[in-house]
Formats: structure tokens, C-alpha cells, sequence
């Protein structure tokens, strides 16, 4: 099967799973209130089995080797399909919920590795950030998509959870039988279980820095609009439709960039734009201007298109890279589960404004390390 056929059903799988993923993004918090009444503090909880399959991801794609990536993206239609399934319609206590979260949270972090390992896989040689660029902005799409299923059929059409629940699941299904129709040259070429390289030291300290500044925002962001400016919820959802809606370009341009100019480029500028963020978030009181940045900086999500062919053109081996971009997921997710305890004690100790510096600090690293990427690098 020739690449822009795959690619096709590709992003077609992509579509179907972001729209199950837009519809759980989009009705978790109220699902969570709604349905089992739970308190502040059990919310905060939540986030930690929530969070762990990502820092878990080297552990479960290690275990996976065996199987194809292909396999791989069909497991992941097949786990959230089964996830929301659970929270749907077997979930008669807060700790059952929370397993079958857990499952459709572990397809949803599997999916990182998958998404970056098939875009380079159908990608034609130099036209990677292009492709992953592609696939993003098409993920941003199809959150948009879910958001608005959720808007016409609860708010519409009365719609209940297992029903529009069960929405999701048929897209999770549709996306797991789109990836089935894939073929690749070459499918049982394994990757190695783990790798852990020197030469891969960098790629490592990227994802560490980006780990906090991730989470910094959407743990610290958010809460500085909602509670310092008392930022409503159509307000909120309003900021991300406006993000996500900007990201579907943005994303796909980040990639033709990164292919035209270098992911070194693309890292530093993304560094110095951070650094203009925080230090707003620190200082400036118009909330109209701490809008503005609160879209900025979700749209900057996108150069992870830079680290990705980063590690591709320094790879020594094309197996290692599945297995360093999932460690990579790991890091991150270890750092994340980290940061809000750190940073939610600072903001007690010292106010809001020391965790921003503390951002701002963090983006100077990161410019430190992205300026330590050769102007020029190879690919494999």
C-alpha cells in the first residue's frame, strides 16, 4: 500500500480517536461532578492514576515490542474504546471509575508514541515537521469536532453520559479499524525494548525542561485566570475553542518551518516566547493581555514537531527511536506529576508570581539547551 494511502486511513483513525478524546477532554470534569459529587481534594487525586500511564509508557511500549506499531495504534482504538465503555456504563463506584480512566488514559498516552512513530514512518525524506505537523493540526481538528458533538447532543439534544459516551466508543472502534487497513513495508522490524544513550543526553534534558514548563501551564495558567481574575467557564472554554481552532494551522506551518529552518531555530524562538509568557503571567494585571498569552502558549505546544526530528537525525539506530520517544513520554509525565506539588506550594508560600519567575527561569534552561543543538544535524 503506497504511503499517502496509508497516511489517509491514518489521519482518518487520528480523526475518529481525537473525536472520542474531544468528548472525554470536554465532559470529564462535569462527568466526575455529576455523577460521583466528588470533593476538591479527591479531584486532585485523580490526576495522579490519571497521569501515570504516561510516566509508565517506557514500561508498557518495552512490553510491546513484539508487535508492530501498526498493532500498536489498533491496541490504542481498541484500550479507549473499552476505557469509555467502562466509564460509561460499568462504573458503580469512584474506584472502579477510576480504573477504566486508567485505561482509556493509558491508550491516550500510548498514542503519543504511536502518532510520532507512523508520521515519521509515512513522512517523505526531509518533509517530516510537514507531515507531523499535518497530524497535529488534524488532532487539533478533531478535538474541536468532540467538543462540538458534546455541545449538540447534551446540550441539544439531551443526551446523557452513556450515551454520549457511546459515541465515543463507536469512534474508537471506527479509528482501531482504520488503522487495520494500514500497511507497511517491512511491519515486523522490532524496535529495541529500551534504550538509554549518551548521544541521546539532550533529547533527554528537552523533555525534562518541557515536562515543567508543560505543566506549569496547564496546571498555574488556567488557575491564575479562574481564581485571581475570575475567569468564567464559557470564558475558559471560549480561550481553548480559540486555541485548538488557531492550533489546526498553526501546527501544520510549525512543521513546514521546522523542515525549512531546523528544529534549532524553532527551540530557541519557542524558549524566548516562553520566557515573554511567564514573565507576563508574573507581572502584567490586564487579563485581556493574559488572554492573548494563555492561547500563545498552548499554540507553542506544537515544536514537540522539533524535538521529534531532533532525535530522528541524531538516532544511531532507526529501532531506537520508538523507545527513546516513548522514554521521552516517561520523562516528561514524571516530571508533570511533580511540578503542580511544587508549584502549589510556592504559589501558598509566596504567591502566584513566584511560580511564573520560576517558569521563567525554566525557559532560560531551555534556551541553554536548544542553542546546544548543532546548526546543522543529519538525518539516518
Amino acid at each position: 500500500m503506497k504511503k499517502n494511502t496509508n497516511l489517509k486511513f491514518f489521519l482518518i483513525g487520528l480523526v475518529l480517536l481525537g473525536i472520542n478524546q474531544g468528548i472525554l477532554n470536554s465532559t470529564f470534569n462535569n462527568y466526575l461532578y455529576d455523577i460521583f459529587k466528588i470533593s476538591a481534594d479527591a479531584r486532585g487525586f485523580i490526576e495522579f492514576p490519571r497521569e501515570l500511564p504516561g510516566a509508565l509508557s517506557i514500561l508498557v511500549t518495552g512490553l510491546l515490542t513484539f508487535w508492530s506499531i501498526r498493532r500498536w495504534a489498533i491496541l490504542v482504538g481498541c484500550l479507549s474504546a473499552i476505557g469509555v465503555l467502562g466509564l460509561g456504563f460499568l462504573s458503580t463506584n469512584f474506584i472502579i471509575m477510576t480504573c477504566w480512566m486508567f485505561i482509556w488514559s493509558m491508550a491516550d498516552h500510548l498514542f503519543m508514541s504511536v502518532e510520532a512513530m507512523i508520521g515519521l514512518k509515512l513522512a517523505p525524506k526531509n518533509e517530516e515537521g510537514r507531515v507531523l505537523g499535518q497530524i497535529s493540526g488534524m488532532r487539533n481538528l478533531s478535538a474541536i469536532i468532540g467538543s462540538f458533538l458534546v455541545f449538540l447532543l447534551m446540550g441539544k439534544l439531551n443526551f446523557t453520559y452513556p450515551n454520549l459516551y457511546l459515541v465515543a466508543v463507536i469512534a474508537a472502534i471506527l479509528s482501531a479499524f482504520a488503522f487495520y487497513i494500514m500497511r507497511f513495508k517491512n511491519e515486523e522490524i522490532r524496535p529495541k525494548k529500551f534504550v538509554i544513550k549518551k548521544e541521546y543526553s539532550l533529547f533527554y534534558i528537552l523533555n525534562v525542561l518541557f515536562g515543567a514548563r508543560k505543566q506549569i501551564f496547564l496546571t498555574f495558567a488556567p488557575w491564575v485566570l479562574v481564581s485571581v481574575y475570575k475567569t468564567d467557564a464559557s470564558t475558559m472554554a471560549i480561550l481553548f475553542t480559540i486555541t485548538s481552532a488557531i492550533g489546526f494551522v498553526f501546527r501544520q506551518y510549525v512543521g513546514i518551518l521546522v523542515d525549512r529552518y531546523g528544529e534549532r531555530p524553532m527551540l530557541i524562538a519557542d524558549s524566548i516566547v516562553l520566557f515573554c509568557i511567564c514573565i507576563s503571567f508574573a507581572f502584567i494585571k490586564n487579563v485581556y493581555f493574559l488572554y492573548a498569552f494563555f492561547i500563545i502558549d498552548g499554540l507553542m505546544f506544537a515544536t514537540r514537531i522539533a524535538r521529534i526530528i531532533y532525535l530522528k537525525k541524531i538516532a544511531t539506530d532507526t529501532r531506537d527511536l520508538q523507545p527513546t520517544i516513548s522514554l521521552g513520554v516517561s520523562i516528561d509525565h514524571v516530571i508533570s506529576m511533580m511540578i503542580p506539588i511544587l508549584g502549589g506550594f510556592l504559589w501558598h508560600l509566596y504567591g502566584y508570581q513566584v511560580v511564573f519567575i520560576l517558569a521563567s527561569l525554566i525557559s532560560f534552561l531551555n534556551l541553554f539547551s536548544a542553542m546546544k543543538i548543532p546548526t546543522t544535524t543529519t538525518s539516518t
